[in-house]
């Protein structure tokens, strides 16, 4: 017999494609360069942890950070999940990936590659971002 915290093998399959789609949405609102639709994806106390800038807690903070990133010129950024492991109770997940990323700079052009973690917590039935954090893999110089 199932304990009233644990969901079904079949139910955690179910959650990791939902969560799988929402960063689908997520990546086509940072393609529409959309401050405030990419910031919706985050739950009203999440954090948003960026190399080299302070950490953006809330979405008014969250939604300054992308704004100034969604705004470099020429930017390109994609994401691919390469893991999402769902929680046994079903409230919380973790995505982890990698990204890809390029934009003109006053400094001139800047590519980058690394990886990133995403926290996912079940907020009214429906999943947010409570953390997203990435960094990059090459190294500097």
């Amino acid at each position: 017999m199932m304990s009233a915290s644990t969901v079904a093998p079949s139910a955690l399959a179910q959650e990791e494609a939902a969560i799988r789609a929402m960063s689908a949405r997520w990546l086509e609102a940072v393609d529409a360069r959309d401050a405030a639709r990419t910031t919706s994806f985050y739950a009203a106390d999440g954090a948003f942890l960026v190399p080299n800038v302070p950490l953006a807690r809330g979405r008014d903070g969250i939604q300054a950070v992308w704004a100034q990133l969604l705004g470099a010129p020429n930017l390109s950024l994609a994401w691919t999940p390469s893991s999402v492991e769902v929680a046994a109770a079903g409230d919380m997940a973790c995505e982890i990936g990698s990204y890809a990323m390029s934009m003109d700079t006053p400094n001139g052009h800047v590519e980058d590659d690394g990886k990133y973690v995403v926290v996912w917590r079940k907020v009214e039935g429906g999943w947010q971002v409570a953390a997203d954090i990435f960094n990059s893999s090459r190294v500097p110089g």
